[in-house]
């Protein structure tokens, strides 16, 4: 069997264990396309030994590359692609990335070419998806972030860190991160705080501890749109008349998405994957696979694939209210 694979949007760590996962399990020759959609009609392939998939499976640097479009592909482009896939008899292609990547595949899915997705972004934001490639690492990016902070802020008391994650409009990675790291406060776009009542809540934090630990999303001040930074400035700028204390900054941005992957990550990528080729092997097409709230991963179809934000009323939320973080 020959499997295609291919990785749509932000660049990930966890990616390589997945695609050696898959390759283990099916016992199947992988070909990858490089450069997202775009590589794929372009037909940017190579082929990787078994040598390379078990050296490279738990390390930060990645196997193959990724990239974006915001070209709408025409009927020729997916008949295109479907040729070129049967012409190196691949037959079966993966597509990593988010709700967008995913729902190319269900076009795609339509000219004869049997796909299957799984979630790979940082933000998890894929829709039914409790987790996504990627995620693990990206919170532990932010641990140690926030774990450098708190040193600083004993060496020097008195001071306010505020750290801007990326995120989008999805607020649940600067959620999560802020439980997994002991941050003060996640501020997160789906649950604002009054700045007049964030800066109360700041200075009576000052009073009682060294430091103060701010975790801001990128969307958080309405602002956000594709390449955007600078909520925490907008933020920065409200607080500081407020709370009478300077606020240092941080962008963390691009180095959540790499890292030496989680035991999480290897976990996670490998029952996503084992999901993946025992639904290959069952004869089912065209499906994605999604982790749900029991941890099990779950195929679910194409067209199913959307975004999804914070839910108020999940277990994470709730958990950050009584934690006095949101």
């Amino acid at each position: 069997m020959r499997i295609g694979m291919v990785i749509s949007g932000g660049d990930v760590a966890g990616i390589n264990n997945f695609i050696f996962q898959v390759a283990r399990l099916a016992q199947a020759e992988m070909v990858l396309f490089n450069g997202g959609i775009p590589g794929l009609l372009e037909n940017r392939h190579q082929e990787i030994g078994w040598r390379e998939l078990i050296d490279y499976s738990v390390a930060s640097i990645p196997l193959m590359q990724s990239g974006r479009t915001e070209k709408k592909l025409a009927r020729s482009d997916y008949e295109r692609i479907a040729r070129q896939l049967k012409a190196l008899h691949v037959e079966i292609l993966i597509l990593a990335g988010g709700d967008g990547s995913l729902q190319f595949l269900h076009i795609l899915s339509e000219f004869g070419v049997n796909c299957f997705g799984v979630g790979m972004t940082i933000d998890n934001d894929v829709f039914g998806s409790d987790y996504t490639i990627g995620f693990s690492t990206a919170c532990e990016q932010v641990l140690k972030e926030v774990a450098k902070l708190r040193n600083t802020g004993r060496a020097l008391p008195g001071r306010v860190f505020m750290a801007e994650l990326l995120g989008g409009f999805c607020g649940e990675l600067t959620l999560q991160s802020a439980i997994k790291s002991n941050a003060d406060f996640a501020l997160i776009p789906e649950s604002q705080i009054p700045v007049t009542q964030l800066a109360d809540r700041i200075r009576a934090r000052l009073e009682v501890q060294n430091s103060v630990v701010i975790l801001c999303s990128e969307g958080y001040t309405r602002e956000y749109s594709p390449g955007f930074q600078g909520a925490i400035d907008t933020l920065i700028r409200q607080l500081e008349p407020l709370t009478g204390v300077r606020i240092r900054k941080t962008i963390i941005g691009y180095g959540l998405r790499n890292g030496d992957p989680t035991c999480e990550e290897i976990y996670q990528g490998a029952i996503m994957a084992a999901e993946v080729v025992r639904c290959i092997q069952s004869g089912m097409r065209n499906k994605a696979v999604i982790i749900n709230g029991s941890n099990k991963p779950i195929p679910i179809d194409l067209i199913s694939m959307k975004k999804r934000l914070v839910d108020t009323e999940g277990h994470y939320y709730k958990l950050a209210k009584q934690l006095n973080i949101v």
